[in-house]
Formats: C-alpha cells, structure tokens, sequence
C-alpha cells in the first residue's frame, strides 16, 4: 500500500496540466488516497501562475507539472522557482531553476508521488 512520503507533509502539491488530462487525475486521486492536499487550477497552467495568490503560493510545497515543459516556468512567477517541481512527460529534461525531476511515460500514479517525494528537501 502507497503511503504519504514522509517530504509531502505541511503544504499543498500543486498540479499544473490540460483540463482533460487524465494523468494529471490519475495524480491527483492517488496524492488525495495518501493523504497530500492538491490545488489543480482548471485553466491552462501559465494562466495559473497568474491566480495563485501570494498566500496560495506560500502554501505549495512542491509541483507536479504534466505535459508541460520547462519553458513555461522561466520567466513566470518567482514561486515556481523556489518550490520541488516533477515534470511528467515525454519532453526532454533540461535546466531548471530549483529542485526538478523528469519521469516520463507510462507511468503509475504511485511512481509520480514517490519520485516527488524524492526530490522534497529534508524539513527535519
């Protein structure tokens, strides 16, 4: 059984994907059974960046981004510098500024919470 990786604890994951993608559901529903608060905004993901508000961000402590590249992130909010961010799909990796880590499908949704949880930094 999946449990809670000891690094999603004390914040939200905020999921950044197309309103009709299903792994970003998949991901969704299984952070949910282990426990993990998500904030998935139901536009697309830069008009996220735009919503969130400086209390939302304070309370995201990592990312799940699906079928999103890096280049999203560059230039856009400074709170998606500072947070962990796994990108799931089939893009390639390259730089990102912060904690980042690609997996690519086929994936299971207890695959993505465990590699998020791998790349959370240590709060002890």
């Amino acid at each position: 059984m999946l449990e809670r990786p000891p690094g999603l604890k004390g914040g939200k994951v905020l999921i950044l994907a197309g309103s009709d993608s299903f792994t970003a559901s998949y991901v969704k529903r299984t952070l949910n059974l282990v426990g993990v608060p998500v904030t998935a905004p139901p536009e697309a993901p830069k008009a996220a960046f735009v919503r969130l508000s400086t209390e939302e961000w304070s309370s995201i402590i990592g990312c799940i981004a699906v079928d999103v590249g890096p280049a999203l992130f560059a230039d856009v909010e400074r709170g998606a510098r500072a947070i962990p961010c796994l990108f799931v799909g089939s893009c390639c990796g390259a730089w990102f500024p912060g904690p980042y880590a690609w997996i690519c499908p086929p994936v299971a949704s207890y695959q993505v919470v465990e590699a998020l949880g791998a790349i959370m930094p240590d709060r002890n």
